[in-house]
């Protein structure tokens, strides 16, 4: 059953029959057909041919049909170019009109299914914030739930704007103690001198300024857990210090000779290859060994760029809650324009586009005239983009088949069907 809006000024009794199985509104007089459609969803509007109205349904909400009714016979491919489903003149062939109606039925149905896949898909590939279904992000989930009732230390390691923090809260969340604090220390933006006073705290008077007593991060996470990003950027001269606190679980705050006994655990993150720092000698081995007895290394976005549209939906949705805006999603070219890009900034870089495009977005679809003019120059010719659902299903599957090194059992896996499913659909688009 169609939602329809009704947009005719003398609407042909015919008409009116034949719509008598669908959810019909008529618009009022005084009202805009575009202004209707923005405070309603409908999956259908039928309207007369004014000039600019289908462009001005279609600004509103892209995925919305468009029958058009004139006198001029003969306009139906200028009318399909400006975005009408279909164009009809007197006399109506009503046959033809049933015809339409039906076929816009069916995408609407394929819609709502597809629709229902995808929230599928994303309760399925979202774990505690991390949003995967990358063979790689399944992995780094699958330990995450395995490490978080027993871990004491872990070593995130990953580019910048990958989300070592997102990964470090979900581990502790999963965690027994997730009722517990969970602190974030930057340690690449501690003052050298004030590091010690801010991880271990300081008894007043024992430098100047230190007019009261104070606990560090260390005492504040109490049970919980400490993060410690960029902790490549420490000093040489405080690693001992830090050694000791996770070696012995013994600290002192800076100016007591009484030894405190921290509880917390320990999740540290660094963008830097720290075997390569040990080996040039700007971090201490000992130290690096107490804090890797789980290592876990987050993949730059453009190694997993079949999470991108993933993430971007789970961004927005995020922002819409957040800001009160309504932003459907992300237009197809604009799709292929985000595909392209490698990200340097990762998803720290993707979530400041998508912000930037929702904000600036006059539409319920991100277009690519909202997207920053450097993802833009690079924008692909539009036949690089997937001619239909088969093309897109067939990518999927042999990048997830790539990814799997050619493990077609772990592929099926992935892909939530059975091996033998995997295997007749990789004779049917004669992937072998």
């Amino acid at each position: 059953m169609l939602q329809i809006l009704l947009a005719l000024k003398n609407p042909d009794p015919a008409v009116r029959s034949l719509l008598h199985a669908h959810r019909l509104d008529t618009l009022p007089e005084d009202a805009h057909p575009a202004q209707r459609l923005a405070q309603h969803s409908y999956h259908l509007v039928l309207a007369d041919d004014d000039p600019g109205v289908v462009e001005q349904l279609k600004a509103v909400d892209p995925r919305t049909d468009v029958i058009l009714f004139g006198q001029q016979a003969g306009r139906e491919i200028d009318a399909v170019k400006r975005g009408a489903t279909a164009y009809f003149s007197s006399p109506i062939d009503l046959e033809r009109l049933k015809e339409t109606l039906q076929r816009i039925h069916d995408v609407v149905e394929m819609r709502r299914e597809t629709a229902e896949l995808e929230k599928l898909l994303a309760e399925k590939y979202t774990f505690a914030g991390i949003v995967g279904r990358n063979p790689q992000m399944l992995e780094i989930i699958s330990l995450i739930r395995r490490i978080a009732p027993y871990y004491r230390t872990v070593l995130i390691t990953g580019e910048t704007g990958t989300g070592k923090e997102v990964l470090a809260r979900a581990l502790h969340q999963s965690s027994p103690w997730a009722k517990q604090p969970f602190l974030v220390c930057n340690c690449g933006a501690l003052v050298e001198h004030l590091i010690e006073s801010e991880l271990f705290g300081h008894v007043k008077g024992s430098f100047t300024g230190a007019i009261k007593d104070k606990a560090g991060l260390f005492e504040a996470a109490g049970e919980g857990t400490l993060f410690l990003d960029e902790i490549g950027e420490l000093p040489l001269s405080f690693q001992p210090r830090l050694l000791r606190v996770l070696q012995d679980g013994e600290f002192r705050r800076v100016g007591s000779t009484l030894t405190s006994q921290a509880k917390c655990k320990v999740i540290a993150a660094t963008n830097r290859n720290l075997e390569q720092e040990v080996e040039n000698g700007r971090f201490r081995e000992d130290l690096y060994f107490r804090i890797t007895p789980f290592i876990v290394k987050v993949p730059p976005l453009r190694d997993r760029k079949d999470d991108l549209l993933l993430l971007c939906r789970f961004l927005l949705d995020r922002f819409n809650q957040t800001r009160g805006k309504r932003v459907l999603g992300i237009s197809r070219p604009a799709q292929a324009v985000l595909m392209a890009h490698d990200w340097p900034g990762n998803v720290r870089e993707l979530e400041n586009v998508l912000e930037q495009a929702a904000v600036l977005t006059v539409e319920s679809f991100i277009r690519l005239s909202d997207l920053p003019g450097y993802l833009t120059s690079q924008a692909p010719e539009a036949s690089a983009l997937p001619t239909s659902l088969l093309d897109v299903e067939k990518r999927h599957i042999a990048m997830v088949l790539g990814q799997c090194r050619g493990n077609r059992t772990r592929a099926a896996e992935i892909l939530g069907i059975s091996r033998r499913a995997l295997i007749r659909k990789i004779n049917k688009f004669g992937m072998a």
